[in-house]
């Protein structure tokens, strides 16, 4: 970690030595010294597992109502072109 603050403040000095107010891409830090951490724990099988089991009920449940409503807009519709 002290690698990494030593680098960045490092690469901020050496950007504002220069004086000009546009900085090319080599006066900028490198993106490695921002992922320099391992990666974390993601998130578990059950929890990733209670997710999708929610998400794919929930859209049986959105997709039965919209297509009750459509059915319902379409013989409204039906009726008015028939009436006609």
């Amino acid at each position: 970690m002290a690698g990494t603050e030593t680098g960045i403040a490092a690469a901020m000095t050496n950007n504002n030595n220069t004086g000009s107010l546009s900085s090319s891409s080599s006066d900028l830090p490198t993106a490695s010294l921002f992922f320099t951490r391992p990666p974390t724990r993601g998130v578990s099988l059950l929890t990733c597992s209670k997710l999708c089991g929610v998400c794919f009920v929930g859209g049986i449940i959105v997709g039965f109502t919209l297509k009750r409503r459509l059915r319902r807009w379409a013989s409204r519709l039906l009726r008015r072109i028939k009436d006609d």
